[in-house]
């Protein structure tokens, strides 16, 4: 039998119970206050008296838990209190569209929902048609509950957790993390990042809101909208990091390059923040140095995984700006650094069917593209119920399983991996020549009025061209069509500096870019191929 994941919250609770585990927002107006806090000593008292609640309700060890509720003090104490009585939380992203967040809340088949009062009236009026006994969750859910719970034995191999994909590039899956997953992911995240207690972390991805009281550090919650991250409210969000002297925070780079461009305008520094990491998407150079300048004290990390794997690989700023730089602008790809202790790699051929074995025949030397393959003790084996979407992204060899992430990439002679985009999101011509979107869209950022690049396959009369979808930056949209003309005629001169690029000849533009939810950073490239191939 292992330990039960919350058991350093208990420890936590004894060794330092007046430190703030949890700070809850408040926006008013442009200003953001403290709305609530919770010590140490608080949190565990009240994911005792969670436990001591759902166990009323009829939540038992393994009850599959669909957890609706906002990113808030409830939402932490729901989480943990299912995990410490051996339940299983299921998280899916909000910001999915409700037709498909009810196609997977109703498919990951869960015993009970836990939600707030006004979804429980929406499913009741069927307006939510999801199916489960509702147990609902407010602030005076746990009063007068006194009752300490006990830790329940847990097994390595059991259920803790499970955790939606974003559903980016495909259908979202429910992934499967075991206690030995769970623990081996924090036990890397810890060393990697050396995050130490007495912290405060500042996370505007809500899935990591979960690691920060397991290390023994203060999370900050900040009001806005977590489904919507693209409607930050700059104001409060840099006022909740600045006020509350917060030393690190997680975040898409999309969304600190918002919160850089609001401090350079108010000539805000961020001299409390000593870590920054970035994640969802590839962090160009000009992102990257913006935040440098506008948070002085702090490392910037990239880290790479994915839900099924993380951390993978990690690579800090300091090292993209030094000689990976050049490279990088310069259609190399993004260098993802180098595999972190523990986690083993390999690149393998591009195949759309299964793979059974890593051998010879299908294993690529250095510097050739492949699929980037994964093994490690924090890689997860399963998916919820897809036995079919299983067999496609693991491969089970001689008692270790491999990941296929589904991204290509290749390693250097320093043994750093460089990404270069989604298999799925490649082009491939009808010469066989093929094209990558991290290759090949840095290289059009260097233009003066392109805020992104996205590399599309259009599709002419069944063949495939390798074709840009430019998104201008603020005032530069060509609304006319010699505006038109002269921008896509400086991008075909642009594009013929660089062999990748020099075939490219079809350019559209757009106002706004198809997104995913939960970074909201990565582009839905196929999307835009078939808007444009229409």
């Amino acid at each position: 039998m292992g330990d039960n994941l919350t058991k350093g919250i208990k420890q936590y609770a004894t060794t330092m119970p007046t430190m703030n585990a949890i700070i809850e927002m408040k926006r008013r107006g442009k200003r953001a206050i403290i709305r609530r806090c919770l010590s140490y000593e608080e949190l565990d008292l009240r994911i005792d008296q969670y436990v001591a609640k759902f166990s009323q309700k009829g939540i038992r060890k393994g009850s599959r838990v669909l957890m609706l509720l906002s990113p808030n003090i409830e939402m932490v104490c729901t989480f943990f209190a299912l995990i410490r009585m051996g339940a299983i939380p299921i998280l899916i992203d909000s910001g999915i569209g409700s037709k498909a967040f009810i196609r997977l809340a109703n498919f990951s088949k869960p015993d009970f929902i836990v939600c707030p009062r006004w979804i429980k009236w929406l499913i009741s009026c069927r307006i939510f048609n999801i199916k489960g006994k509702i147990v609902v969750v407010q602030r005076s859910f746990a009063k007068n509950q006194t009752t300490r719970s006990p830790l329940q034995d847990t097994d390595p191999e059991d259920t803790v957790a499970i955790l939606f994909t974003s559903g980016s590039t495909g259908m979202a899956k429910g992934v499967i993390y075991k206690h030995r997953n769970f623990a081996a992911q924090l036990s890397k995240l810890r060393l990697t990042y050396k995050l130490l207690p007495h912290t405060r972390d500042v996370t505007l991805l809500p899935a990591f809101m979960f690691f920060n009281p397991m290390f023994g550090r203060t999370l900050i919650i900040p009001d806005m909208d977590f489904s919507h991250p693209a409607n930050l409210h700059l104001p409060s969000i840099v006022e909740t990091i600045v006020n509350n002297c917060a030393t690190s925070s997680f975040a898409s780079p999309i969304l600190w390059d918002k919160i850089s461009e609001y401090c350079f305008e108010h000539g805000i520094k961020i001299r409390s923040l000593e870590q920054i990491f970035l994640a969802g998407v590839s962090a160009t150079t000009r992102v990257l140095e913006n935040i440098q300048s506008i948070a002085p004290n702090a490392k910037i990390f990239t880290p790479y995984g994915a839900t099924e794997c993380l951390p993978v690989c990690s690579i800090s700023a300091d090292e993209i700006l030094g000689e990976i730089r050049p490279l990088q602008e310069n259609g190399a790809g993004t260098c993802i650094g180098t595999p972190v202790d523990g986690i083993e790699i390999k690149i393998i051929r591009p195949e759309n069917g299964t793979v059974s074995t890593i051998d010879d025949q299908n294993s690529l030397s250095l510097g050739y593209v492949g699929e980037i393959v994964v093994a490690g003790d924090n890689v997860t084996e399963l998916y919820d119920q897809l036995p079919n979407q299983t067999t496609l992204a693991k491969i089970f060899q001689n008692g270790k399983v491999w990941h296929r992430t589904g991204d290509l990439g290749f390693f250097d002679q320093k043994g750093r991996i460089w990404f270069c985009g989604r298999k799925m999101e490649r082009v491939i011509t009808r010469d066989g020549e093929e094209y990558y979107p991290d290759c090949v869209e840095p290289l059009f950022h260097k233009h003066h009025a392109v805020e992104r690049a996205a590399l599309i396959p259009l599709i002419k009369h069944g063949t495939a061209y390798p074709a840009i979808v430019i998104l201008p930056k603020a005032g530069c949209y060509p609304f006319f069509f010699l505006q038109r003309w002269v921008f896509r005629r400086e991008l075909r001169i642009l594009a013929q500096r660089f062999p990748k690029a020099a075939p490219i000849t079809h350019f559209f533009f757009c106002r706004k870019l198809p997104v995913d939810p939960r970074h909201n950073a990565k582009i839905h490239r196929l999307a835009l191929a078939k808007r444009f191939s229409r």
